[in-house]
């Protein structure tokens, strides 16, 4: 999966000047840490990277930063799927892979399935997210997987 970091970089910037939240440069610490991690964090997790960039930054900005993220739609909050509630940069559509030995998440695309939500849902619910989630063990916890 291609992420182009300049363009959500600019879209972020475009999103938080639209909401009128200022651009600081500690939102961009988070948003740029967000966007390089591949583990899909927690806070904690977060939180320690970004305050190696920026030694001062406190806990409570760095979760008020993710929830603001995820209110403008450019963050995403994975939630349910392991004890803790993580966060993502990668909004676009795609599907997860929980191991359950070592709870990492993994990110893919897979163009058969569509997301479309069925007509009979659609009457009974306002839904607002469709996730598909795959579980089981990765090959790290399994290594005579066969290799992708």
């Amino acid at each position: 999966m291609s992420i182009n970091k300049y363009e959500l970089m600019e879209n972020f910037k475009k999103r938080c000047r639209d909401e009128r939240y200022k651009v600081t440069p500690q939102r961009i610490i988070i948003y740029r840490e967000l966007l390089d991690s591949k583990d899909h964090p927690d806070v904690e997790t977060l939180y320690k990277r970004v305050r190696n960039i920026f030694p001062n930054i406190s806990f409570d900005t760095v979760y008020r930063t993710l929830s603001f993220f995820h209110r403008i739609g450019v963050a995403d909050i994975i939630d349910g799927l392991c004890p803790t509630r993580r966060y993502e940069g990668n909004t676009k559509k795609h599907f997860h892979y929980l191991c359950l030995n070592c709870n990492r998440i993994i990110d893919f695309d897979h163009i058969p399935f569509d997301y479309k939500v069925p007509e009979e849902i659609k009457r009974q619910f306002d839904v607002k997210n469709v996730r598909i989630v795959f579980e089981g063990t990765c090959k790290e916890c399994k290594p005579d997987l066969l290799p992708a």
